[in-house]
C-alpha cells in the first residue's frame, strides 16, 4: 500500500560540472542522529549521496551513478535539464559511455596493465579491492538523477508556514517529532505537489489510500490537497505502521526497542506496511540486514534510499543556514475562512465577493477542476479561503446567504472550452450525451475542440405521455424543464425547432421570458425521435422496476426480436433493474477512439498536430486526440447477471479502487458486507479485473454508484490535465525484474493511463522482453 510517488530527488558536483570527468568522490558529513532516527555506519556514504542531492546539486545537473550504491557517482553533467526527457538522447549516450569504460577498466585490471587514465583512476577509487566482477555488474546498471537543490531551498521557504501544523498534530499523536522533516522528501513542502503517478499533496498521498486514510476525493474536492486534513491522514498511517510492524518486530525478537522499529516506519511510507512487515518476517527486525538482503521484485532503489534521503533532508534542513544562506520565507498571506451554508458556484462566489479566479484557487486547492470550470457547486460545509481585507467581508457574507439555492450542475445552454477538456469529458461531467454533444456542435469524428471555443450543451428533454386533440390515437409530445441560463431561442436551437414556433406554442410573448423550473412544450415529432428520454449517456436504457424486454421495445419503437438480439438476449431472459439495454438505431458514441486504438494510430500532419522527431519510437497522435486518451474511461458499470430466477450486480475492480470506496458509493456504510459476499478477509486485497458481487440493488443506486465512480476516475485524469501535458506515446522493453508500481514511479506515470495504452496487460500481466506503450508526461 504505498502511499506515494516522491516528488523529486537530485544532484550537483563538489569540484564543479564543467568536465564530465571531474573527481566526483562525495565528501562525508557529520551526522547529527537522533535517538528516534538511527544512523547506522553502513547507511552513512548513502546518506552523504543524498545530502548532496539536497543542497549541493541543481536542477540542471544529471548524476550518473550506481543505484544499489549510490556514493558511487561515475559521473556529473551539465546537460541543462538534468535527467530530462529534452537530453533523452545525451543521457544514452552518457550510459554507454560509461558502461564501456567501466568494462575498459575491468579489461585492463584482468590483463595486468597499470591504470594510467586520469578518469580510470576515479573509477578504480569507486571499487575498493578492484574486483572485476564487481566492476562488470556495476557497467550493468547504471542511474541518472537529477538535481532538486533550488527545490529543497523552496521547501524551506514554505517550511515555517506548515511546520507548526505538521507539529501539533505528531505531538497529538505520540510521533517522534523529526517526523517534521518527510515532507522535504515528499513535496518540498509543496501542499500543492501532484506526481507523475498519481500522488498529491504535502504527503504525497496516492487515490487508493487516501479512501483508506479517511480522505475524500470527489467530484467537487481532493482533501489530499488540504494540509491540514491532509497531515491528519499521514499521522493515521504512521500511528498504525508502528504499531503493525511494532508487533511483527516483536514476534520475531521480543523486547525490542521501539526506535530500532522507527526505519521500517518511515521505508513503509514509500513501500507499504504490508510489504515492510513481509521483509522483517523474512528477514528479521535489524534494518541494514533487511536492506542488505532482502529479495523482492518491488524492493528496489527508491525503497532502499528513502530512509537514507529521509535522514539526509534532516541533516540539510536543521543546517540550512549553513546550505542555504540568506533564505527568507515569502510573507504568508492573511486568509478568511467562510462556512458556505449552501452549495454554491463558483461564479456566484466570484460576483459577491469581487474575486477573481487567480486569488480564489491558490487559496483553495483542494476545489476540483469540476468546480473551476463551473460543473459542480462547492459543496454546503466547505471551508471557502477568502484574502484577508482591512474591511472584512461580512456584508458579502450575508448577500451570499440570502440568495436563492442553485441547482447541482450549473450550466445554461452553452460552455466555454478551458486548457485540458475533451468533447467527452465536458459531457460527461454535465451530465449530458456525449454523441449528442458533437453532433450539435459539428464537432465531426475526431471531436476537436479548441480553447476559448462556445460550445452547445443539448440538455436532454423529458418525453411524457399526452392526448392529442386531434385524432383518436395518443401521440408522443415533448416537453422541457427550464434551466439557470436557458433562453427560448437557445432551447429551440437544440432541439431542432423554429424559435417563433416554440414561442407561439408557450404563448411566450415578444419579450419570450421564461422561468427556471417553467415546463416549455416542444413542437413537431421530429426531435421526439431522434431523442427518446430514459437513454444513459453512452444512449443505454436503465431498466426500472416492472419493465420487460417487449415493453422497452415497444416504448422505443423497436421490434422486441432487435432488441433481443442486439443485448444477447432470448424471451425467456429476465431483466432486472439496474440492468441497461443497448437500442437498436441508438449506437454507443464512439465519440473518441479507444486509447489503444489512437496509440496506434499514425499522426496526421494538421495545424496544432504534433509532428514525431527521427527519435520518436512511436508515432504522436495529434496533440487535441492525445488530451482525449485522458477521457478514455474503462466500462464503470455495474453488470447485472441472473442466478436461480434472482438479479446478481457485480463490477470488475479498477485500479486506484477499494472496498471503502464501493461502500460509499453504494451508500451502505462500511465494507463488511461486501467482504462476507466476496470471502475476503480483513487483510484481502483487491486484484485489477477482479470480479467482486454487491447485494441486490435499485435502479436508483445502481445510477447513484455508476455516476460518483465515473465521477472519482474523471477526477483523477482532470487533476492530472491539470499538472502534466499528455505530448506522445513510446514503446517500452520490459526488463527482467520491472514490476508496474516500479515502472509507473520510476518513468513518471499514473497506473490507470498505462492500462488504458496497453487494456491487454489486465489479463496477461507484465513479463521480461515484452514491448508496451507508456505515455510521455511533460509538466505544464
Amino acid at each position: 500500500m504505498p502511499l506515494l510517488a516522491a516528488a523529486g530527488i537530485g544532484l550537483s558536483c563538489l569540484f564543479g560540472v564543467q568536465s564530465a570527468r571531474a573527481h566526483h568522490l562525495l565528501p562525508y558529513h557529520q551526522l547529527d542522529c537522533s535517538p528516534s532516527f538511527p544512523c547506522p555506519e553502513e547507511i552513512h556514504r548513502r546518506v552523504d549521496f543524498w545530502i548532496m542531492v539536497f543542497r549541493e546539486w541543481g536542477k540542471e545537473i544529471a548524476i550518473f551513478h550506481d543505484p544499489l550504491v549510490p556514493e558511487r557517482v561515475f559521473r556529473i553533467l551539465d546537460t541543462g535539464s538534468g535527467c530530462g526527457g529534452k537530453v533523452r538522447s545525451r543521457i544514452k549516450a552518457n550510459y554507454q559511455d560509461i558502461r564501456n569504460d567501466l568494462r575498459a577498466l575491468a579489461a585492463n585490471l584482468d590483463a595486468g596493465k597499470p591504470i594510467t587514465d586520469e578518469y580510470q583512476r576515479h573509477l578504480l577509487e569507486l571499487f575498493p579491492g578492484g574486483r572485476t566482477s564487481e566492476i562488470r555488474h556495476s557497467a550493468k546498471d547504471i542511474r541518472c538523477q537529477t538535481g532538486v537543490r533550488e527545490g529543497f531551498e523552496e521547501g524551506l521557504k514554505r517550511f515555517d508556514r506548515y511546520v507548526g501544523l505538521v507539529d501539533h498534530v505528531l505531538a497529538e499523536n505520540n510521533l517522534p517529532a523529526d517526523i517534521r522533516y518527510l515532507p522535504f522528501v515528499e513535496s518540498s513542502y509543496n501542499p500543492r505537489a501532484y506526481s507523475k503517478a498519481g500522488a498529491a499533496g504535502l504527503w504525497q498521498i496516492m487515490p487508493a489510500t487516501a479512501r483508506d486514510l479517511g480522505l475524500e476525493i470527489n467530484a467537487t474536492q481532493d482533501e489530499r490537497l488540504d494540509p491540514d486534513a491532509a497531515t491528519r491522514a499521514a499521522a493515521r498511517y504512521l500511528v498504525d505502521a508502528t504499531h503493525r510492524l511494532g508487533e511483527v518486530s516483536r514476534q520475531k525478537q521480543p523486547g525490542i526497542a521501539a526506535e530500532t522499529i522507527n526505519p521500517f516506519v518511515i521505508t513503509s511510507y514509500n513501500y507499504g506496511v504490508n510489504g515492510m512487515r513481509r521483509a522483517i518476517q523474512s528477514i528479521g527486525p535489524d534494518y541494514m540486514t533487511v536492506l542488505n538482503r532482502y529479495k523482492s521484485p518491488s524492493f528496489q532503489v527508491a525503497v532502499k534510499n528513502f530512509y537514507a534521503s529521509f535522514l539526509a533532508a534532516r541533516h540539510v534542513a536543521k543546517n540550512a543556514d549553513q546550505y542555504f544562506r540568506g533564505v527568507v520565507p515569502p510573507s504568508q498571506d492573511q486568509v478568511v475562512t467562510v462556512m458556505l451554508q449552501n452549495a454554491t458556484s463558483m461564479e456566484r462566489i466570484k460576483g459577491v465577493f469581487g474575486v477573481s479566479e487567480d486569488e480564489l484557487r491558490p487559496l483553495n486547492a483542494p476545489l476540483t477542476r469540476f468546480v473551476w470550470n463551473g460543473w459542480r457547486l462547492i459543496p454546503a460545509g466547505y471551508r471557502l479561503q477568502l484574502p484577508a481585507r482591512a474591511t472584512g467581508w461580512d456584508a458579502e457574507i450575508k448577500k451570499l446567504a440570502a440568495l436563492p439555492p442553485e441547482q447541482d450542475v450549473p450550466g445554461g445552454d452553452t460552455y466555454t472550452v478551458r486548457r485540458g477538456d475533451t468533447a467527452c469529458g465536458i459531457a460527461r461531467a454535465l451530465r449530458v450525451n456525449c454523441a449528442t454533444l458533437i453532433s450539435a456542435n459539428s464537432l465531426g469524428d475526431r471531436a476537436l475542440i479548441r480553447v476559448g471555443q462556445r460550445l452547445l450543451i443539448p440538455r436532454t428533454p423529458t418525453r411524457t405521455a399526452a392526448v392529442a386533440t386531434t385524432g383518436d390515437a395518443a401521440t408522443a409530445t415533448t416537453t422541457w424543464t427550464v434551466r439557470r441560463g436557458d433562453t427560448a431561442c437557445g432551447i429551440a436551437r437544440r432541439t431542432g425547432v423554429d424559435c417563433k414556433e416554440l414561442i407561439r406554442v408557450n404563448q411566450l410573448g415578444r419579450r419570450a421570458r421564461i422561468l427556471v423550473g417553467q415546463q416549455l412544450v416542444i413542437p413537431g415529432t421530429d426531435y421526439v425521435e431522434a431523442n427518446i428520454a430514459g437513454l444513459n449517456a453512452e444512449n443505454e436504457y436503465v431498466v426500472q422496476k416492472g419493465d420487460s424486454v417487449c415493453g422497452v421495445a415497444s416504448r422505443f419503437s423497436v421490434s422486441c426480436p432487435d432488441l433481443l438480439r442486439q443485448n444477447g438476449l432470448n424471451r425467456q431472459s429476465v431483466i432486472h433493474p439496474g440492468q441497461k439495454l443497448a437500442i437498436p438505431g441508438f449506437a454507443t458514441p464512439a465519440t473518441t477512439e479507444t486509447a489503444a486504438a489512437l496509440a496506434a494510430q499514425p499522426a496526421p500532419v494538421d495545424e496544432g498536430a504534433v509532428v514525431p522527431s527521427k527519435r520518436d519510437p512511436a508515432p504522436l497522435a495529434p496533440d487535441n486526440q492525445l488530451v482525449n486518451l485522458l477521457d478514455t474511461l474503462p466500462d464503470l458499470g455495474i453488470r447485472v447477471g441472473s442466478q436461480s430466477g434472482k438479479p446478481v450486480y457485480f463490477i470488475y475492480v479498477e485500479v486506484d479502487e477499494t472496498l471503502g470506496h464501493y461502500a460509499d458509493w453504494l451508500g451502505i456504510g462500511g465494507s463488511r458486507l461486501l467482504r462476507q459476499l466476496n470471502g475476503l478477509r480483513p487483510d484481502s486485497t483487491l486484484r485489477l479485473g477482479q470480479r467482486l458481487k454487491f447485494p441486490e440493488i435499485t435502479a436508483e443506486t445502481v445510477s447513484r454508484f455508476e455516476q460518483k465512480r465515473t465521477e472519482y476516475h474523471q477526477v483523477l485524469s482532470e487533476t492530472l490535465k491539470e499538472n502534466y501535458q499528455l505530448t506522445g506515446i513510446e514503446s517500452y522493453t520490459v526488463q527482467s525484474g520491472e514490476s508496474l508500481w516500479d515502472m509507473s514511479r520510476r518513468l513518471g506515470f499514473p497506473l490507470w493511463l498505462l492500462y488504458r495504452l496497453n487494456p491487454e496487460l489486465r489479463y496477461t500481466g507484465l513479463s521480461a522482453g515484452r514491448t508496451v506503450k507508456l505515455p510521455q508526461l511533460t509538466a505544464i
